[in-house]
């Protein structure tokens, strides 16, 4: 046979099979903590396996994704962990009624804590529940380094808004001159903590969920009066906007007598945490975007993925492909139907 009747054959069977499915494909914008990038990694998973889809990975600063992907143009089309209120500025542009209306969120955002953390068995055993606990000078005594020293609280790395609120609230709860306000990186306040917990003494320490000590050790949240808004005038435009509500925070840039102007008396407010995806994958990528519109983040689950790629050291591929076969009802609720 001839190589042209080969080649006319190969085509006539090819017109017959009829043109192939092109796989949807995203780009994900990698965010820069472990919980991000440990959503960023199960949605890929599911997208590629579950989806046949074809999925990328850009990573830059949270206000350049957001830009890239509300431009709509597949530069960026999947943000995996958008907090609210953190994000209520970046949301109002792009996402909410009257903005762009560029970026999608899933229907079901899942809800993460902060606040002042000490062990179960100093709560239980102490009846320690309340940060009004800790202005009583034998609550506070359990909290003593080790090896002596005036007792310590934990508020966080330097820099960070929440360590500079932290110090405020300790301030304004009465319990501040009982303890000695430390500063310290994540890995410190992780050892620490592992250390108090070998040794069962206390250790009191600004946290929040998900985080992967949450499923290491048994902690519990002290209770604080309830959030009831934000009262300075730089959060007049914020929906939790209220004059007369009982946190007030100016910032060290803005004033060197900042935690003397600072009065904050209520909790942290909660965030709803989402995931965002460009609205052009309706169009162009429709079951990636049922999928990405479908998911709901079980914030215990996500602790014990983190747990798995910060302290156990699992590449997070690695560990989302795990995540997803050791989850298949909750990965098949997901994608049902698609």
């Amino acid at each position: 046979m001839s190589l042209k009747s080969i080649l006319a054959g190969l085509t006539l069977v090819a017109s017959f099979a009829g043109p192939s499915a092109a796989a949807e494909k995203v780009v994900i914008g990698e965010q820069n903590w472990t919980g991000a990038i440990a959503i960023q990694h199960v949605l890929a998973e599911v997208i590629r396996g579950r989806l046949d889809g074809e999925v990328s990975f850009l990573a830059a600063d949270l206000p350049v994704l957001f830009a890239g992907a509300a431009k709509n143009d597949g530069s960026v089309d999947v943000l995996p962990d958008i907090w609210l209120p953190n994000q209520a500025t970046a949301w109002a542009k792009f996402v909410a009624p009257g903005g762009t209306e560029t970026l999608i969120p899933n229907t079901s955002p899942y809800t993460a804590e902060q606040g002042f953390y000490v062990p179960a068995y100093i709560a239980d055993e102490h009846g320690v529940k309340s940060v009004d606990d800790l202005v009583k000078p034998e609550v506070a005594a359990l909290f003593a380094a080790p090896g002596g020293g005036k007792p310590e609280f934990l508020v966080g790395p330097a820099g960070w808004e929440s360590t500079y609120i932290s110090e405020v609230k300790a301030k304004d709860y009465g319990f501040a001159p009982n303890f000695d306000i430390v500063s310290t990186e994540a890995a410190a306040t992780y050892a620490k903590i592992d250390a108090a917990f070998k040794a069962k003494t206390g250790v009191l320490f600004y946290g929040y969920t998900p985080d992967w000590i949450f499923a290491a050790y048994d902690l519990r949240r002290l209770e604080e009066p309830a959030f009831d808004g934000y009262a300075q005038d730089n959060k007049k435009d914020d929906p939790q906007y209220n004059p007369n509500g009982k946190w007030k925070f100016v910032s060290p840039t803005e004033d060197p007598d900042w935690l003397n102007k600072s009065s904050i008396t209520s909790a942290f407010p909660d965030a709803q945490v989402y995931v965002l995806h460009a609205k052009h994958l309706e169009t162009d990528a429709p079951r990636i975007a049922a999928f990405l519109t479908n998911v709901k983040i079980d914030p215990a689950a996500l602790n014990s993925l983190i747990r798995e790629i910060d302290q156990n050291k699992v590449e997070p591929a690695a560990a989302a492909k795990a995540w997803v076969e050791a989850n298949k009802p909750t990965v098949d609720a997901w994608v049902a139907g698609l």
